[in-house]
């Protein structure tokens, strides 16, 4: 029934019979101009604040912006981040993106919780991201992704417990910060 009536909406409207009427006086039609050319759409433009460990740091902030980089190849959009070389450079370049004007930030790592809230307050129509966080109660304009480390990385622990030919396994991080401690005790 669905189909038939999707397939009906499809059809072609019925053609009117036609009929005769008085063809309207010739008056020669006012000179066109060319369109006017418009400006470009402005580009989507993604942002994002590194935390501590900086842009290269082989965790959330490489694999974050690597999908800034992706959506930068496959779709066009305008990507540019900030890395904070401190705690105290977050708030700093959180609005050094408000300013710029960013379509959504995209802040990376709990240490930035504070942070992000309180400049997702402050601007309640700017979209955020935040990597490795989530807020309870949900602070509308923010989307927080957090993961359950410890389950991935068990298996990993498990492998590692299973290949080792001394008994022995070791691991370490790179700051001492409870994600990082969830992975090595994974």
């Amino acid at each position: 029934m669905i189909v038939a009536l999707v397939l009906s909406a499809c059809g072609r409207a019925a053609t009117p019979t036609p009929q005769a009427t008085e063809a309207p006086p010739t008056q020669p039609s006012p000179p066109t101009q060319a369109p006017q050319a418009t400006e470009e759409m402005p580009k989507f433009k993604a942002c994002q604040v590194t935390d501590v460990g900086g842009i290269d740091d082989k965790s959330f902030n490489a694999t974050a912006w690597k999908g800034v980089e992706e959506a930068i190849a496959e779709f066009g959009i305008e990507g540019k981040y900030l890395e904070s070389q401190q705690q105290t450079d977050y708030e700093k370049n959180i609005n050094a993106f408000l300013q710029e004007g960013c379509n959504v930030i995209i802040t990376v790592g709990f240490l930035l919780g504070d942070a992000t809230k309180a400049a997702a307050e402050a601007n309640p129509n700017q979209p955020f991201g935040i990597v490795d966080f989530t807020y309870d109660p949900v602070v509308p304009n923010i989307r927080g992704s957090a993961y359950q480390i410890d389950q991935a990385t068990f298996l990993a622990g498990y492998l590692a417990a299973a290949m080792t030919k001394t008994g022995k396994v070791g691991t370490y991080g790179g700051i001492q910060i409870p994600p990082v401690t969830a992975f090595m005790d994974g």
